[in-house]
């Protein structure tokens, strides 16, 4: 069909019933034998101070008043604009729907409706994810843009591209304007290359004699905002800051504040507050009882201060000084999304790839279509880590991936399913190995790497996947103080009396799990349990306040105390699965057991409950479909639901035998520790 299709065109032009514009009205073919274009740059600097500044290392830089009435604008701008083009409400034409503006679109000069405009890239608007905060990725991204657009440039005249440059842009890294990078790429410029593509720098009305322009005349009353040359950009100062004593808060600080329902306590602590993560964490407590919008009353009579606000004004406070963990605390409290995470997908899933989200082995986790932006960030919202930072930390992942698929597509050889949330746990366990770090130390050392950081360390994992994946269950691996005898043959009561009820064992962990039933002697068990290991985790494997130390909770609390139940409560309700919260209470059941008929068993180690049902579910599914060894990721999905529909006592075999699993490849990784050191 498609040779036959081309015969005809073909004829069709032969006979000269067809032009080439006919086939091609975008123009594509006038490509053909031209030589690629010079890229023109306009600089404007934010202000008549960092011009001057500019200028004395011989850079030439307008500032917006001087180019009027021409305006800039941002790229969502014009994206607005072309929502109009094609729009009819007779025919019931929506127009153009809203999407990501690439740089091809945003270099050229606009008239729209007698008016002069220019655009700046999307990675340059001023809702712009935090990626740009880090100048290697502000850097990397500006040339990366000039080399896609001098490669991909065909239509008549030259693409012209216009950069706002500000004070913090070149104060990013705490770096005076002399030792920017940003500076040292400007003066690249100057020469006339930006690595090998030819630029030219000049003044936007002298660029626009050679430059393309495109005409808009019905934008159908669209009222746009003011452009960004008119803008009074507020600064938003209503909280203090001490750069000097923003430090991290200890474990009882932070459990105290989760517990912290007193809003005028709250919002006097944060009005005092001078510590950027004091500050996070009391925003966090304060959008979790009230939302985004509620009135702090910090701007008094003068405006409404909300707590969008005061987050935002944190995220951009963390930014300038690279709190990386603080950065991307706040952008996922603001719900903040990348715009380009649909074209990162898209660059994915043409190339043959799966891409699956969050920590949860579900349908809805895996992602085989192209999906807007917004879509997907409501797809990993309500699939990652109880840990908000998860969240942007997985748009970054996704948007790192789609560069390196284009730059390295060696990288991904052997893999079709790109599980985000796998990835990131491989990331953590390079630091853990690399810093001598547990899992969740690990995650918060991740969360405080700048973006650039990230993305070296995810291709150096890429790179060596196979040899870290077998190297994560190492790391996962439990040590007996004293080798000896155990029973691990052992189900706990409580499991082994419910095994003869008859129904839906998901169903019915599912209820157990909302109502958050649990066993008479429960909390004497954990308490006895924690007398057998350094500690326990329960929930989210890399959050750290999911982390019970046994010195510390046996050394200030007694079995019986009600705060001691109240923070076993508290642990288990942060886990949002019903069904999985009532198997952690089985696992916890069964460990309780264990240790009770095998009283002189020590560990080393945190038992981690997220690693010991893993394994559990791994081990059973194995047994069930042993031909399916080395497919096992691509089979999770339908292990964690076979695993769920087993009975209490049969998940009770299943959870022992991780235990002994991991026992064992403790003591197999200890005899080698001891042959190699001998």
């Amino acid at each position: 069909m498609w040779a036959q299709s081309l015969y005809l065109i073909g004829q069709l032009l032969q006979e000269k019933l067809l032009t080439l514009a006919d086939i091609d009205p975008l123009g594509r073919h006038l490509k053909i034998g031209h030589r690629q274009p010079i890229v023109q740059i306009a600089l404007l600097a934010e202000d008549e101070a960092l011009q001057a500044e500019l200028s004395t290392y011989g850079i030439l830089a307008q500032i917006p008043s001087q180019i009027e009435p021409m305006q800039v604008r941002s790229s969502s701008d014009l994206s607005q604009i072309y929502t109009q083009i094609g729009r009819n409400s007779k025919l019931k034409l929506s127009g153009r729907p809203i999407r990501r503006l690439r740089s091809l679109t945003t270099s050229r000069i606009f008239h729209v409706q007698g008016e002069t405009m220019v655009f700046l890239p999307s990675f340059l608007d001023p809702q712009k994810f935090y990626l740009t905060l880090d100048y290697h990725f502000l850097v990397a991204q500006i040339r990366s843009e000039l080399a896609y657009i001098h490669e991909h440039w065909y239509e008549p005249g030259r693409p012209t591209v216009t950069l706002l440059l500000t004070h913090a842009m070149f104060q990013l890294g705490h770096k005076s304007i002399h030792q920017s990078p940003l500076l040292e790429l400007l003066q690249e410029m100057q020469e006339g290359y930006c690595d090998a593509i030819p630029v030219k720098i000049g003044p936007l009305f002298q660029l626009l004699l050679t430059a393309r322009s495109e005409r808009v005349d019905n934008i159908h009353n669209l009222q746009l905002a003011l452009a960004l040359s008119q803008q009074i950009l507020p600064i938003s100062a209503y909280l203090a800051l001490n750069p000097q004593n923003s430090l991290p808060l200890d474990a009882i600080q932070e459990f105290a504040l989760e517990q912290e329902t007193d809003l005028d306590h709250l919002l006097h602590r944060l009005g005092q507050s001078d510590n950027l993560h004091e500050q996070i964490e009391l925003l966090s407590r304060l959008k979790q009882l009230n939302g985004l919008g509620f009135d702090t009353g910090l701007g008094q009579q003068q405006r409404l201060v909300t707590i969008a606000d005061l987050l935002q004004e944190v995220y951009v406070k963390a930014g300038r000084l690279e709190l990386w963990s603080i950065v991307r605390r706040a952008a996922g409290l603001l719900d903040k999304a990348d715009i380009s995470l649909s074209d990162a997908l898209t660059t994915l899933l043409v190339r043959q790839k799966q891409v699956a989200v969050g920590k949860a082995y579900s349908e809805a986790s895996l992602i085989t279509d192209p999906m807007r932006h917004n879509d997907i960030q409501a797809r990993i919202n309500g699939l990652c880590r109880e840990d908000v930072r998860d969240r942007p930390l997985t748009q970054e992942i996704l948007i790192y991936l789609s560069i390196l698929i284009q730059t390295d597509p060696s990288l991904f050889k052997g893999l079709l399913t790109l599980r985000i949330g796998y990835l990131i746990l491989l990331l953590t366990n390079e630091l853990s190995r690399d810093h001598q770090l547990t899992q969740d130390e690990a995650y918060e050392y991740l969360m405080g790497l700048s973006p650039f950081e990230i993305k070296l360390r995810l291709k150096q994992v890429l790179a060596g996947y196979l040899g870290l994946n077998q190297l994560l269950f190492k790391r996962e691996s439990l040590h007996i103080r004293q080798r000896q005898s155990v029973n691990w043959a052992v189900v706990a009561a409580e499991l082994k009396d419910e095994a003869a009820l008859e129904g839906d064992w998901w169903r019915k962990r599912k209820i157990d799990g909302e109502i958050n039933r649990l066993p008479e002697q429960f909390y004497a068990q954990i308490w006895g349990l924690l007398h057998h290991c350094q500690g326990i985790v329960i929930g989210d494997k890399l959050e750290r306040r999911n982390r019970l130390v046994s010195h510390l909770v046996l050394s200030e609390m007694t079995p019986g105390e009600q705060n001691f139940a109240l923070m076993i409560n508290h642990l288990l309700n942060k886990i949002q699965a019903p069904d999985y919260r009532h198997l952690t209470v089985e696992a916890l059941q069964e460990l309780a057991q264990i240790f009770e008929q095998n009283p002189d068993l020590q560990f080393e180690d945190h038992i981690v409950l997220d690693v010991l049902i893993g394994h559990a579910v791994r081990l059973a599914w194995l047994e069930q479909q042993p031909d399916r060894g080395d497919r096992y990721d691509d089979d999770k999905v339908a292990a964690w639901g076979s695993f769920y529909r087993q009975s209490t006592q049969t998940c009770a075999i299943y959870l022992a035998r991780a235990l002994q699993f991991l026992s064992d490849l403790g003591e197999r990784e200890r005899l080698e520790d001891t042959h190699q050191n001998a």
